[in-house]
Parts: structure tokens; C-alpha cells; sequence
């Protein structure tokens, strides 16, 4: 359903591509004249941003500005104000306070009997293996020169396994 004004107003252009909307031949020649000032005025627009662009590019050269100086600039300034917004701000107190919450349970849970206990056993699990490994490679080295050579100190003084 059509309202009242849309029934009234004229269509600026023909939606269905018939052609343009009637115009007489003076205000089409008034179209072009403008369509044509409006064309020449972009293209000396472009000119000139075009000429102040190699300005700013000229200046940033005799200013030791490179895109690597200017994209680190502008890391920086968006990390700035990355880190100054109130939500990082609530962010960072909320991690630093779970951090603070870890670290003392972790505390908590290092001394405790069990963890002691466990770690002890770890600890001559460690020491057990690292001497079996080295018993081990000093009677493959000593297998290795043959039965003539001499004991080494290391098998001298092992004792003597139960």
C-alpha cells in the first residue's frame, strides 16, 4: 500500500531502465556543463593529493621515518591504548588476583607430607637409576678393552650388589 506522499512524488530516475527522466534540452546541457566541472575538479583534486602525498613521503625520508618505524609507532599507540582501557584494567586485576591464588595453593600443596614424601621417593628413584645406568656403562666399557685391563676405580669402589 502506496502513502499518500509516495503517490504525489515524481521519481528522481526511471527504476525500471527505460531512460532518463524527462528533461528539457537546456537542463541537460546544464547537466553535462556541471557533470564536466565536477569530473575536472576531482581529476586536479587527485593531482594535488598526489603532490602533497610525495611531501609527506619526502619529509618522512629527511625525517628517518620508514613504514617499519611508522607500523612499530603504531603498534605501540594501539597497545597503549589496548592497555589503558578500563576493561584490560578489570582484565589484568582479575588475572593477577587468580595468579595470587594459584601460587598459594601450589605453596600449600609443596608442604605438604605427601608431596615431601613423593618427592623423596622420586628423588632416590632419580639417584637409583643413575647409578644402575652408570654401573652399567662402566661394565660395558670395561667388557669392551677386555678381560687384561685393570679394574677401574669407579668398579673398585661399587659394593658389591646383595
Amino acid at each position: 500500500m502506496a502513502t499518500p506522499a509516495m503517490e504525489t512524488a515524481e521519481p528522481v530516475f526511471d527504476m525500471a531502465g527505460e531512460g532518463a527522466p524527462e528533461l528539457s534540452e537546456a537542463e541537460k546541457q546544464l547537466l553535462r556543463e556541471e557533470l564536466t566541472k565536477t569530473e575536472d575538479e576531482i581529476a586536479t583534486l587527485k593531482q594535488v593529493l598526489l603532490a602533497r602525498q610525495k611531501h609527506a613521503a619526502e619529509l618522512k625520508r629527511k625525517l628517518g621515518l620508514n613504514p617499519l618505524v611508522e607500523l612499530t609507532n603504531d603498534i605501540n599507540k594501539g597497545l597503549k591504548v589496548v592497555t589503558d582501557s578500563e576493561a584490560f584494567q578489570k582484565t589484568q586485576e582479575v588475572a593477577s588476583a587468580t595468579a595470587d591464588s594459584v601460587k598459594e595453593k601450589w605453596n600449600g600443596m609443596r608442604n605438604s607430607s605427601l608431596f615431601k614424601s613423593f618427592e623423596s621417593k622420586l628423588g632416590s628413584a632419580y639417584n637409583n637409576a643413575k647409578m644402575a645406568a652408570s654401573t652399567s656403562i662402566d661394565h660395558l666399557s670395561g667388557a669392551a678393552r677386555g678381560p687384561s685391563a685393570a679394574n677401574t676405580p669407579a668398579e673398585e669402589s661399587m659394593p658389591l650388589p646383595k
